[in-house]
This record gives structure tokens, sequence and C-alpha cells, in this order.
């Protein structure tokens, strides 16, 4: 990387600025000119609002690092690139043209030039052959070269830690489409830095019962009138997977799709990725910080935010850390719908801690009780008994919206029915037990 003194940063084929490496190593960023002239021009983050000024280390490293893949999907993304993990502009360079949010990096992204393979295609599948075997196919090759890194063609990222595929929806005319895939619809590769549309996470066996957890979670978040993003389960052989449609797209009228501009909660607060958990060495963004970051929201997004952080607490998702909350920075902001929640009562090997402290100290989810909830809602600036009031308010609607969510999940592909029935009740009974501890 040494040879690298200037990487720019491309919104399809506009430059919206550029990177610049000192002799130490060291990043900076500044805004290009012409962006900041340019009618609807978006920042790259709130950490660097739109301005002539230079922005320096402090603010673009850590915003770059958490466009990337995390843990063992990173140091296999470094060994096959033959860069240390730590080289975070150098895995950009190779793998960044299709990233959380809008932007593209090093190379601009031209729609003239976007195109698409059909993973029947890409795998030279025989006719006849199923398309979730060939999706089954895809997670295998993927456990080998994460994001297919390496092909000609293909420049993908994914931040986070667990293992997952982006692919783009073709409907039966070819053309991408928006939404989940249905009859006749294709799952396909995007290449020449052509935008996907979905995000497939695969079913975990250390894990097990992942993707009924998560489905269920999302489709009640969004039966009690939550934001959420639009999910589906697919088979993939003898596994399964969860499909969700990507929040940061939109359809333009000539039909192809525009990336939307958006950042993790991580990224609004300045943090790196291993700091998106409170507790640690180097602490991230407390709860009294995540629920400030609205700051940068207007009024109503804010008390949305508030809602996602009560469901979160409710159903147990103790990995509710920085990155799974996001700013949309395009055009008006707004708050970005909930987005992987699970609840982790089915799994007591793993961490049953939620990712920041409340008031002070590590809570498992049934310790939350009155006190804890006017100690956040005072931290965070909001009314104590107004916070209490709206726990019950969804509480009681948790309990309303369970048999729909549970038959709506129950009867997607490869279900097992006796895992979401499961995860309803373990769900209902934490949200109960919260609520009963209102008045305590």
């Amino acid at each position: 990387m040494a040879e690298t003194h200037r990487v720019s940063i491309f919104y399809e084929g506009f430059e919206l600025g550029q990177i610049e490496v000192t002799d130490v190593g060291g990043l900076g960023f500044h805004y290009d000119a012409r962006w900041l002239d340019t009618t609807g021009a978006f920042p790259l983050s709130v950490t660097m609002p739109l301005s002539n000024q230079s922005y320096g280390d402090a603010a673009i490293s850590p915003w770059l690092a958490n466009l990337l893949p995390e843990e063992e999907q990173l140091r296999a993304l470094s060994r096959s690139l033959g860069v240390t993990a730590t080289d975070t502009l150098a895995i950009l360079k190779a793998i960044g043209g299709d990233t959380a949010g809008a932007i593209s990096i090093d190379v601009p992204s031209e729609r003239n030039n976007w195109t698409y393979v059909t993973l029947d295609k890409f795998y030279a599948a025989g006719i006849g052959r199923k398309q979730t075997s060939v999706l089954a196919r895809h997670f295998d090759d993927l456990g080998r070269r994460p994001f297919l890194v390496g092909e000609d063609g293909v420049r993908l990222s994914l931040a986070g830690g667990q293992k997952k595929t982006t692919l783009a929806i073709l409907g039966p005319d070819g053309l991408p489409k928006l939404g989940l895939p249905g009859p006749g619809d294709s799952l396909a590769i995007p290449m020449k830095g052509a935008p996907s549309t979905v995000i497939i996470k695969p079913d975990n066996e250390n894990l097990p019962g992942i993707v009924e957890n998560e489905a269920y979670c999302l489709t009640l978040a969004r039966a009690i009138g939550i934001d959420v993003v639009e999910v589906g389960i697919l088979e993939a052989g003898d596994r399964t997977a969860l499909v969700v449609a990507r929040y940061d797209r939109k359809l333009r009228n000539d039909g192809s799709i525009r990336r939307l501009h958006q950042e993790d909660f991580a990224q609004a607060n300045g943090v790196y990725p291993g700091q998106k958990y409170e507790r640690g060495t180097a602490r991230g963004p407390s709860l009294a910080s995540i629920l400030r970051t609205s700051r940068y929201l207007p009024p109503a997004e804010g008390l949305k935010l508030l809602d996602q952080v009560i469901f979160n607490i409710l159903v147990a998702n103790t990995d509710a850390h920085a990155k799974n909350y996001s700013l949309m920075l395009s055009n008006n902001r707004s708050l970005a719908p909930l987005y992987d929640v699970s609840t982790v009562l089915p799994w007591p090997h793993v961490n049953q801690y939620f990712a920041q402290d409340i008031v002070g100290r590590k809570r498992k989810p049934g310790d939350v009780d009155k006190r804890h909830w006017d100690a956040i809602a005072d931290e965070a600036g909001f009314n104590a008994r107004g916070v209490r009031l709206r726990v019950q308010e969804l509480v009681d609607s948790m309990v309303g919206s369970r048999i729909g969510a549970t038959e709506r999940v129950a009867s997607m592909p490869g279900v097992v029915r006796e895992a979401v029935e499961h995860v309803a009740e373990l769900t209902e009974n934490n949200a109960l037990r919260i609520a009963g501890r209102l008045r305590s």
C-alpha cells in the first residue's frame, strides 16, 4: 500500500471525495469541490459534514473499518488478498464496489457497466437443477473465498461477524428488482459495480434455529408497528437461510436500482467495529449514547429509535450493539428500519448479557425493572413515565400479535414449526416478566 497516496470515493459515477494516505500510513479525507456543489449531495458521515475542510485519521479510519466484515471472514479475506487484516484501505480497494450504503471505493460504479450473472450460470448448473441447490453450492463457495474475493468483476462487501452473502433478485424479464424473491425470479451475483438487492444469511449449526428465530423476531416487530426490513426464508438443499431485502436500495423510474446512503451507529459515533459493544478495554457507545444518536434525526425518528431499543430488550436481543442501528443519510435523514434481531434465550451457551450496560452494570434480559427504565429515560432525555407506558404498550401488542406472527413464519419454506413456537414462547415470557416489573 506504500505506493498508494490517494484513493477516490464514488457515488455511482460522481467523485464524492478523496482519501489521502500519509507517509506514515495515516489516512485523511476531503470532499471533492464538485460534490459540494452538487444538488442532493449527502455527507459520507455525520462525523464528516459537507465542508471544504479536511478530516483526519480519527474520523475516516474507523468509518472505513466499519464497511468490512469482521473476525473469521476478515481474516480469510486478508489471506486471500495477501494483505494484513488491519490494512482496511487495501481490502476495500479490492472488495469495496458494493458496500453498506451508497458509495464505492477506488472505482466508480457506472450504470451502463452494471451486469448480473445468475447463480445457475455462474456455477454452470445443469438444466433442471433447483435454484436452492445452487444456493447451497454458493454457501460452500463462500466458505472458501468470502464474498467471492478474487473473482473477476466481483467487488462485494458486507459488515459484521456473521457469515452471509449479498446478491440481487432478477425478475422473469432478467431485470433487477427490489423486495424478496418470488416465483420465476432468480438469484444473481452483481458484477462490475452493480448494486445488490438482498442479503442472505445461512443457518448456523452453533446457533440452532437462528433462521426461524430472526424471522420471527422481525415479523413480530413489524406486526406491532415497528419499521423493519422485509424478511423471508429460502431453502438451500438441506439448509435454510434468511433473506433480507436491502433497505438502502430504491427503484428509479427507468427500472435501475439506486443506492441510498446510510451508516451504522458505530460509524455515526466514530468508533471502530471492535468497539461496537460497550464493554471491553476499548469501550464503545453506551445505551444513552445509542439513544442520543437521534440528535442527527428529526424528533419523530428519535421516538422510533426508542421503540427499537425497547423491542431489543423485550425480546432479549443481547447482541443489539452499535452496528445494529443505522441512519439514512441520502435526502431527508431518517432512522433505518430495524434489522439483525434474534433472541438469545434458546442458546444458554451464548452471552446472556446485553451489549450495553444498563444503569452502570451488565444486565440479563429478565433483570430490567422500573428503576432501570427510569434511568434509561433520564440519561437519554426522555420522560420516564412516557417510556414505561411505551414499554407496556409494546408488550401488550407483542402478546396480541404472537399467533399471527407465528403462523406467518411457520408457513415459510423449510421452517421447523416447533422452533418458531419455542422462540415465540420465550420472547413473550421475557416481555411479560419485564412488564411485570414495571411497577417494582
